[in-house]
């Protein structure tokens, strides 16, 4: 694996320009086309990635399999065919096409197929053996399924589709954005699961905490590898789709053998590289792709098997991502990665202040780890004054993203959800995602940071052998070693996602960011705060509503619910601080007026 510079070892340094970024990409993307290697390819929004992939196709003769977990994503992608004379199939999902899968539609929907595929059993095959399955017999997914996947130019799905080898064969993969979920299976109850393998087979242990307590140097450990080498790491479909309301799923001989044959980690975790050991043992891992990796979180007692699609068989890769984490997209892939990027850190800044025409203001110096909050670190107190400070500064109402919890219970219990009064669209970490309604914003709010926790970053341990531990400290002195701070930094840049969510027209865009969670390299400047207490930002929304005629103490009093001292000094300190105007010279008494009056 390396990481390179996509133009040159030592190119001058030039200040970038858009134009010239967007050559840069698809310069590099077609050169990525034309070697047939597997590239991750780091460049910023705005850059044209998604463009440029299809373009350069085109003008090389690339077939692609162009894949992105987001809808507008792949809408983006067919408008883009188009463009480029390119003819492409949108590959159908279940979901998205099948009637049964349509809890709206009650006269075809069909919880059946739905467990059943949600429990690893696919559309084509839940059509082919589910008996009586209520989408009736002109099921719109399978007339979609029924297609040459050779014929176009372009095949456009969900990365769960590269599980698909005809898909792959003698195309390019391009995968738009990081995400592993598709690849990645969680067993919150693996138990369950395992337990009810083991009633359908003769495999000498009797139960899931059995086959935990299982000795490596006793016979029934002999017989049960015995069993599988006989049977193979299959998926155990018929046994869904025999009951697919109750919890099993498809892959429980995977999961089994994984926990036979994993081995502890030392930090509470456990791994096995599940297609590997079952080499080792002469099992055939039929079941399960090559890079497959199972790890178990002993404290939680939950299973996770991330089982990359073989990519290896396809004409190449290409990942897209504006702040990638290569050792992440290595691991979620299966593939060596090359890292390319296309802009060195001190052009980045550049790019960001000069030609996205982004300020990033910072409102603190602390990570506020919002996400996955349990002790109550939310700070809608301090928040809602910072909120009220921007929207006075700005005279505008910022988009704001941050923590569903922040949004759904902490925001609103403080002062009535005061906050909500002094910003516009509210996201969360998780629907800003598919949210595109900020590109056209040009003052943000992000409050908070994203941190999945620490079993998060010790599941990616697990995942790549490494053994992940704390350092037991707080904020910016925490540390989770050398590979567990790749993660860690990880959740740091999706901050820096949500910054340039905002303003996608390169018009000048202001974003406040109420964490230090960015990367070293963005050009940000501390704010100068002014916050207000309650009563003060009473007397402000008074008095700038009142506009050019202002108020003076004794009104204030009257139009708020603060008495004639507090208002007197309210007042006094927004005019010491710029907010307003003090008038001495009016016939009846002093007025007040906000500064933005006109």
């Amino acid at each position: 694996m390396q990481s390179t510079n996509a133009i040159s070892k030592n190119p001058p340094y030039r200040p970038p320009t858009l134009d010239g970024v967007r050559r840069r990409v698809e310069q590099a993307i077609r050169g990525i086309y034309n070697g047939h290697g597997n590239v991750l390819l780091e460049a910023l929004p705005a850059s044209g990635k998604s463009y440029s992939s299809l373009n350069a196709a085109s003008e090389t003769e690339t077939l692609l399999l162009y894949l992105a977990s987001r809808d507008y994503l792949k809408r983006d992608a067919e408008e883009l065919c188009d463009q480029f004379r390119l003819t492409y199939k949108r590959i159908p999902t279940p979901y998205k096409d099948c009637p049964a899968f349509d809890k709206s539609d009650q006269d075809h929907y069909d919880g059946r197929a739905v467990k059943a595929y949600d429990n690893g059993v696919g559309g084509r095959e839940i059509h082919d053996r589910l008996d009586d399955i209520r989408c009736g017999g002109d099921c719109r997914y399978l007339e979609l399924l029924d297609f040459d996947p050779s014929a176009p130019d372009v095949l456009i799905g969900d990365p769960s589709h590269a599980y698909r080898d005809e898909y792959l064969k003698g195309r390019f993969v391009v995968k738009d954005e990081f995400s592993v979920s598709e690849f990645e299976t969680e067993f919150e109850n693996p138990e369950q699961v395992v337990n009810r393998f083991l009633q359908n087979v003769t495999l000498r242990y009797d139960s899931y905490q059995d086959v935990l307590n299982a000795q490596p140097d006793n016979d029934r450990y002999a017989e049960a590898l015995n069993w599988l080498r006989e049977h193979g790491l299959y998926q155990d479909t018929s046994n869904v789709l025999k009951s697919p309301n109750k919890e099993y799923h498809a892959l429980a001989p995977t999961l089994t053998f994984a926990l036979l044959a994993g081995h502890e980690l030392g930090n509470g975790w456990e791994r096995l590289p599940v297609s590997d050991w079952a080499d080792l043992h002469g099992i055939d891992p039929s079941g399960i792709n090559s890079n497959a990796i199972c790890v178990r979180d002993r404290d939680e007692d939950t299973m996770y098997l991330l089982n990359p699609p073989n990519f290896d068989i396809a004409d190449g890769f290409l990942g897209l991502d504006g702040t990638p984490t290569p050792a992440m997209w290595r691991i979620a892939t299966g593939l060596d990665l090359s890292h390319r990027d296309v802009l060195e850190d001190r052009a980045k800044r550049k790019y960001v202040s000069d030609v996205l025409n982004q300020t990033i203001i910072r409102t603190n110096d602390h990570l506020k780890p919002y996400q996955n909050d349990a002790k109550g670190r939310i700070t809608a107190k301090k928040d809602t004054k910072i909120a009220h400070w921007i929207h006075r500064k700005e005279g505008d109402k910022p988009g704001l993203i941050t923590s569903k919890k922040a949004i759904d219970n902490v925001y609103p219990g403080y002062n009535s959800g005061e906050l909500f009064d002094y910003v516009g669209t509210s996201r969360n970490f998780s629907n800003v995602l598919s949210y595109r309604g900020f590109k056209d914003k040009h003052l943000g709010f992000v409050s908070g940071s994203r941190h999945y926790g620490d079993p998060y970053i010790k599941k990616w341990g697990a995942y790549a052998g490494e053994t992940v531990r704390s350092n037991g400290k707080r904020g910016t002195a925490k540390s989770y070693g050398e590979f567990g701070n790749k993660i860690h930094r990880h959740m740091k840049r999706q901050t820096l996602q949500d910054v340039l969510r905002f303003g996608r027209d390169t018009e000048p865009t202001t974003v406040y960011v109420n964490t230090a969670a960015l990367p070293e390299w963005v050009p940000s400047e501390a704010a100068h705060l002014v916050l207000f207490s309650e009563d003060t930002r009473e007397v402000a929304e008074f008095l700038q509503d009142r506009g050019g005629k202002g108020g003076t103490v004794t009104e204030i009093e009257n139009g708020t619910k603060v008495n004639e001292r507090s208002a007197q000094k309210k007042a006094k300190a927004l005019a010491e601080n710029g907010f307003v105007t003090k008038y001495d010279d009016l016939p009846d008494a002093a007025a007040y007026v906000w500064n933005d009056a006109e």
